[in-house]
């Protein structure tokens, strides 16, 4: 297995499919001119007061029944912040494969302060 093509090919995957979501998501906007029940203007505000904190799971999964550009925005947002932490839970697998301790130890603190950095942190720092 070489890490290097696939973790690239993870990394390309990941970034094209995030821009393309949030560039559907964009024109769905522009489109039907609001999303969620905010309009055009209040998401493309520089003060906007839309912001990750109104999107949960069920927000999301919402918005794609009704087909919301900001669902998909959303979602893009979301492939496009867990490519790494896909990317470096491979480079565990691959270590642990290879038996290489020092390697998955450091790994596993990476992933670790990557996953807590994500989920937790924002919720520590309300």
């Amino acid at each position: 297995m070489d890490l290097d093509y696939v973790t690239g090919m993870i990394m390309r995957i990941g970034v094209i499919l995030s821009i393309s979501l949030v560039a559907l998501g964009v024109i769905l906007i522009l489109v039907e001119g609001h999303a969620c029940s905010y309009s055009e203007s209040v998401l493309f505000s520089r003060t906007s007061y839309v912001n990750s904190s109104i999107a949960n799971l069920s927000y999301i999964i919402k918005g794609f029944t009704n087909i919301s550009g900001l669902s998909f925005i959303y979602l893009g947002l979301i492939i496009l912040v867990s490519v790494p932490i896909l990317r470096t839970a491979l480079a565990l697998v691959y270590f642990a494969y290879e038996k290489n301790k020092l390697y998955i130890i450091l790994t596993i603190i990476v992933l670790f302060n990557l996953v807590f950095a994500i989920l937790f942190l924002p919720s520590i720092i309300k």
